[in-house]
């Protein structure tokens, strides 16, 4: 939502060319996958971690889908590059949905592990409580 709120306020003022940084709000995953992994309530850690990644994914395929609606917004497309053009918006799509599902799985992934340290800490802490020490 922030990155929808974004493109379509600034595009709306007259400047729909900032879509073209689109690869950078690929990085929103990141904060994605932590927050799905820590938020999930589900039992296993590799379920949480799953869904991050499809979350991640999806995030990246609607960037994606944004910018295929932005770009004729930026102005007319001329006939001999209505090729490129098309092919550009493709590798968007499938690189926003790859790349933004591989930084929310490996943020996940990195909250899993603070997740799981915590936990043997914990454990730790029990154990040395029930000695007496």
């Amino acid at each position: 939502m922030p990155w929808l709120a974004a493109v379509l306020f600034i595009t709306w003022s007259g400047y729909p060319g900032v879509v073209c940084i689109t690869p950078m709000a690929w990085l929103l995953a990141i904060s994605l996958g932590g927050v799905h992994s820590g938020c999930s309530k589900s039992q296993k850690s590799s379920t949480r971690v799953l869904e991050a990644a499809l979350a991640g994914g999806i995030l990246g395929l609607l960037q994606g889908v944004l910018f295929i609606v932005i770009t004729p917004v930026m102005g007319p497309i001329k006939p001999e590059e209505e090729a490129n053009t098309m092919t550009l918006n493709l590798i968007i799509l499938g690189a926003g949905a790859l790349v933004a599902a591989i930084h929310s799985l490996f943020s996940a992934m990195s909250m899993e592990r603070r997740r799981k340290k915590k936990m043997s800490l914990r454990e730790y802490e029990s154990v040395m409580r029930d000695l007496g020490m």
